[in-house]
């Protein structure tokens, strides 16, 4: 939480102070849409974790670029993203989905021309939990779906972790990039009375971003 807290901070130090100093860019806005490969590092669902596989599911949402300086920008988001799991047992496979509304502040750093620049990106990212669904589906082919809300499978809602990004801008193609992106969250989202049981979200997200 202290390094959450940190970059957080200087995220928002940058923003306040900086933001009139910008000459490479106007302000941008955009949408961004992908995939998301998320896992739990602890146990929801009362799965077992040496039994998890990542799971796929989508990520999306709408940036906004407050440029510094000819290589330095604040990127505040707004984004849906699922984290969860599935679990196989036997011929049986369990598909936990959690999806949440996310608001990462990115500071981020980039170099290069009108054509291509490469960039860095690194910030805090909150999340609330909005839904839960699940799928089991039997090794005789039968399926069961069900959804919940977070109260209803003993987990927290609110989720927090760190954010990190790297990828590449195209400007002279309409402003399209291309991110590959790692979320490691540091809020035990398991809400159980059971010591020592935690669960704690990460992820890899491909992107691409359509900037306006």
């Amino acid at each position: 939480m202290k390094k959450i807290l940190a970059t957080t901070f200087l995220s928002l130090g940058l923003l306040i102070g900086f933001a009139h100093a910008a000459d490479k860019d106007d302000f941008q806005f955009g949408v961004r849409m992908g995939a998301q490969f998320s896992k739990v590092k602890g146990e929801i669902g009362g799965s077992v974790s040496d039994n998890k596989n990542s799971l796929v599911g989508p990520a999306f949402g709408f940036l906004f670029e407050i440029p510094v300086n000819a290589y330095l920008e604040i990127r505040p988001e707004l984004n849906f993203g699922s984290q969860g799991q599935r679990v196989k047992t036997g011929g049986n496979v369990f598909s936990y989905w959690m999806g949440y509304v996310q608001v990462p502040v990115l500071v981020r750093g980039q170099y290069g021309n009108d054509k291509v620049r490469c960039f860095l990106q690194l910030g805090p990212q909150f999340g609330y939990g909005a839904f839960i669904l699940s799928r089991l589906k039997m090794s005789n082919g039968d399926k069961e779906k069900d959804s919940y809300t977070f109260k209803d499978q003993h987990l927290k809602p609110f989720d927090a972790g760190l954010s990190l990004g790297v990828g590449a801008e195209f400007p002279a193609v309409k402003g399209i990039e291309i991110e590959a992106r790692y979320y490691k969250g540091f809020s035990n989202i398991s809400d159980v009375n059971i010591p020592n049981v935690s669960a704690k979200n990460q992820s890899i997200s491909l992107t691409v971003a359509f900037k306006f």
